[in-house]
């Protein structure tokens, strides 16, 4: 395994409840009514400015909420990796109980060259001298605007991997040799906005957000027949995915963003009917027999619990997943006799 899988594996030690967190908890909300600035907003304005996609997970108001802890396997997350074991072991690091939030700005790749840019913040508790005695060891110390830098070199020459402190709590990764990035300015009065921290405003008080463009369809994408269906999905221009928990519930939404309020008035139409087409599907016999209990079960309450709602260019899928989700997966699991 080369030098940079295994950083890779020391950042999956920090970060690994985006992983875990952040495919299931994408949604959208509206802005908490705070009297301050929440965790989310305070570790945000730690990234550098400009990014188009952006990932948090509240991890710490995630274990702690009452839709997590109904979850009948109670024993700790397990990361099939002797990485991470040997990453545990030496730092007594513990994401599961020792991250608290995380924080990923990410830029595209200009070229092959150019790959995608990572700025990855986590905060929490952590022993930094057992940790940095671990990076060390690990990768190369170096020393940059006055900080302790561990760099962790690939094997095939790409652009390394850079650890730093920033503090006792919060620790930072940046893709490339420089820690630079992380202390970019913001843009200058009159610059272009900052399209994607500008819909962050809109998610603070979430546990987990994601935001990010769409890529652009290619033309002549998919069967003539689908073509209309090409035409909806190239007018979506953002996917904002979010998940708060509210009482034993979680409060899931996707909103995509369209590029005018017609397009979105025919994205809403479109998912109404695809509803209605998935909960006749659902009442066929053919169907059912073809899917476990549980499967169906699921499938069901997501597509009675769904709500589409439109809101000028803005289309949003909101659902509530009560913790009976976790028992209908754990029958999904046990196999019939």
């Amino acid at each position: 395994m080369n030098a940079k899988s295994r950083t890779r594996k020391i950042s999956a030690a920090l970060a690994a409840c985006t992983l875990l967190a952040g495919g299931l908890f994408y949604l959208s909300f509206l802005r908490g009514n705070t009297a301050s600035a929440s965790p989310g907003v305070d570790l945000l304005s730690a990234l550098p400015p400009g990014a188009p996609t952006l990932v948090f997970v509240d991890w710490a108001a995630v274990r702690s909420s009452s839709f997590y802890q109904h979850r009948p396997d109670k024993n700790p997350i397990a990361i099939p990796s002797p990485e991470y074991a040997d990453f545990v072991s030496a730092t007594g690091f513990d994401f599961e109980k020792d991250l608290d939030r995380v924080v990923v700005a990410s830029w595209p790749g200009t070229s092959v060259k150019e790959p995608r840019r990572n700025v990855v913040i986590a905060e929490g508790r952590f022993n930094r001298a057992k940790i940095s005695e671990y990076a060390a060891h690990k990768g190369k110390l170096d020393r940059q605007q006055g900080r302790d830098v561990y760099h962790f070199a690939a094997d095939d020459h790409s652009h390394p991997e850079s650890m730093t402190f920033l503090d006792d709590h919060r620790v930072a990764f940046v893709d490339g040799p420089s820690i630079a990035p992380l202390f970019a300015t913001e843009p200058a009065a009159g610059a272009s906005p900052d399209p994607a921290r500008q819909r962050a405003a809109h998610v603070d008080g979430a546990a987990a957000f994601m935001i990010m463009p769409v890529p652009p369809i290619p033309q002549g994408a998919g069967s003539p027949g689908a073509a209309q269906f090409i035409e909806l999905a190239r007018s979506v221009q953002w996917i904002t995915l979010a998940a708060r928990p509210e009482g034993d519930d979680l409060r899931v939404s996707l909103e995509g963003e369209c590029d005018n309020a017609s397009n979105a008035q025919a994205v809403k139409s479109t998912l109404e009917v695809l509803r209605m087409f998935g909960k006749a599907g659902l009442e066929n016999q053919n169907t059912t027999k073809s899917m476990s209990p549980a499967s169906l079960a699921i499938a069901q309450s997501l597509l009675t619990s769904a709500e589409v709602t439109q809101s000028a260019e803005r289309v949003r899928i909101l659902l509530s997943l009560t913790p009976d989700i976790f028992k209908l997966s754990e029958m999904q699991k046990t196999p019939a006799h």
